[in-house]
C-alpha cells in the first residue's frame, strides 16, 4: 500500500521506521490471519490486497452495516485513508455495525496532521461507546475497542 508523500515526509523528518500504516494499525490491533477483517474507507482497496497477501482470508470490504444481523460480524475494523474527521466519524458511523463486541476498530488518523484533529476524532469514538485509551491521540494510529456485551446473571 502507498504512502501518502505527506506522511512520507514526516516519518523522514521525524525518523520514524518506515513500516506501513497497515503495519502499524495490524500490530496495535494484534491482528492475525484469523481474525475476520472489514476494511473501509478511501484507501481500503490497496488495504485489502496487502490483507490477503498476508494471509488474511476473512477479509471483506465496509461501505455501510445495514443492520447488525445482516453482514458478518468482524473481530476488527479498519478505517483507512481519512484526511478529517467529519468524514472519519461519518463513516465510522456508517460500519460500526459490523464490528461484533469485544471487536477492535483502528483508525488510519495519519492524515489528520494535528493532534487537535485526532482528539476530536478520540471523543466522537467514546460517543459512540466505543473504548480508547486517554493518549491515543498522540498516536496516527488510533485503536478503539468495542464493549463485549454483559452476560446475564
Amino acid at each position: 500500500m502507498s504512502i501518502h508523500p505527506a506522511a512520507r515526509a514526516a516519518q523522514f523528518l521525524l525518523g520514524l521506521s518506515r513500516s506501513t500504516p497497515l503495519e502499524r494499525m495490524l500490530d496495535l490491533a494484534g491482528a492475525g490471519p484469523l481474525d475476520a477483517v472489514a476494511v473501509a474507507g478511501p484507501q481500503a482497496a490497496d488495504a485489502m490486497v496487502e490483507l490477503w497477501r498476508r494471509g488474511f482470508e476473512r477479509v471483506e470490504a465496509a461501505r455501510r452495516a445495514t443492520c447488525s444481523s445482516a453482514d458478518e460480524r468482524c473481530d476488527l475494523l479498519l478505517v483507512m485513508g481519512c484526511p478529517d474527521v467529519q468524514g472519519a466519524d461519518f463513516l465510522i458511523g456508517a460500519v460500526l455495525g459490523m464490528l461484533a463486541p469485544g471487536g477492535r476498530i483502528v483508525v488510519d488518523a495519519g492524515l489528520m496532521l494535528g493532534a487537535d484533529a485526532r482528539a476530536a476524532l478520540c471523543r466522537r469514538l467514546r460517543a459512540r461507546g466505543l473504548y480508547i485509551a486517554d493518549d491515543a491521540s498522540l498516536s496516527a494510529e488510533l485503536l478503539a475497542e468495542r464493549p463485549a456485551l454483559a452476560r446475564a446473571a
